[in-house]
């Protein structure tokens, strides 16, 4: 039994939304903003602060030894926070990158999972195109981590430079022919130059937090792709008209005009009763308001509610499963994240039009 990846789990729920009316394998998804939400949504755990330095206070000079120092110690300092700002810039914007990338990762890998949990063909062309964009995907999320690693070595740099220039200032102290003004600079600059240090160790930290959690991430990604590189060559995840994941019932059937609960026999093929059930005797079937209202209540009642999508096949005409993948789509595009819906195929003798019963537990 295989379930949906860690990783494309978190997102189909943004992903697939975009395309929840449309085929599985047609039309354009939606371009997505970047935002928080998508980040937790990839699976992407960055760092999130934005480095922004403290303002430098403006000293006259006094004409002594110990004054020309303090402006050549602030000049010093002014052009390290210059650093810190274009480092800055540099990385929030490969954080976009890596989400955005993360984001068109998930959108493709999802598609595939759910398609390949239905059934498809072996070797299905437009699958591999897909995992060929994942792949595309994998080589650009490897070159975010080369420019967040050469990130990484200029800061530390600054690093450097910062702390000697803290210790430099904490030396001029000692310097003989200073006047009190030159000393109170001198305490303003070091605060200054302290608070500069803790935000550049801080800066270095997080970029060292996000280059390790990027090629963990990366590593995921690879074998995430190896195991649906194997289950494209047969078409499916080995599962065929069999539970994919244990199934557990709770719940009651949700009445309504549009999908109605279908008869006693179809809804003794899953144990307990569904919360829908759709007779696809007729495709064009309007069910979407219905599992809206249901998938709806559940969730009110309980936030982490679980959902099972059953596919129920006759023994001969037409498959359940596309209208079970659709079903699960929309229960997606609902908000209900993709790690909470299951999804399976069973075969009744007993009925002769494909059906889907969706249960929550």
């Amino acid at each position: 039994m295989l379930k949906l990846s860690k990783l494309s789990c978190l997102t189909i729920a943004v992903l697939l939304s975009g395309c929840a009316n449309s085929e599985l394998f047609g039309g354009n998804t939606r371009e997505v903003a970047i935002s928080e939400r998508d980040a937790a949504a990839a699976g992407i755990v960055l760092g999130a602060t934005d480095f922004k330095p403290v303002e430098i206070s403006s000293v006259s000079n006094t004409g002594t030894f110990v004054g020309q120092k303090v402006i050549t110690f602030r000049n010093e300092l002014r052009q390290l926070q210059k650093s810190i700002k274009k480092n800055n810039d540099q990385l929030q914007k490969l954080r976009k990158s890596i989400i955005s990338n993360a984001l068109q990762y998930h959108r493709t890998v999802g598609i595939m999972e759910a398609k390949l949990q239905v059934g498809t063909t072996p070797g299905n062309p437009r699958m591999l195109e897909f995992l060929n964009s994942a792949q595309n995907n994998i080589q650009t999320m490897s070159s975010n981590l080369s420019s967040l690693n050469q990130l990484s070595a200029s800061v530390s740099a600054d690093v450097a430079n910062t702390d000697y220039l803290s210790e430099a200032i904490q030396s001029a102290y000692s310097i003989s022919g200073a006047i009190d003004e030159d000393h109170a600079h001198l305490r303003t600059l070091e605060n200054e130059a302290n608070q500069t240090s803790v935000l550049m160790h801080s800066l270095e930290a997080e970029i060292g937090g996000d280059i390790t959690r990027q090629q963990q991430y990366i590593d995921t990604a690879n074998d995430n792709l190896a195991n649906l590189n194997e289950a494209i060559k047969t078409g499916s995840f080995g599962v065929n008209n069999s539970v994919m994941y244990p199934r557990t019932s709770a719940g009651n059937i949700k009445r309504t005009s549009l999908a109605r609960p279908m008869n006693n026999r179809v809804a003794k093929v899953a144990d307990g009763r569904p919360l829908l059930s759709v007779n696809f005797a007729n495709k064009n079937i309007n069910y979407k308001d219905g599992l809206k209202q249901a998938v709806g209540s559940a969730v009110a009642k309980k936030n982490n509610a679980m959902f099972d999508v059953v596919a129920v096949n006759p023994v001969k005409g037409q498959s359940a499963q596309s209208y079970a993948s659709d079903v699960f789509q929309e229960i997606i595009s609902l908000g209900v994240s993709a790690d909470r819906v299951n999804i399976s195929s069973r075969t009744d003798a007993s009925i002769s039009d494909p059906a889907v019963l969706v249960f929550v537990r």
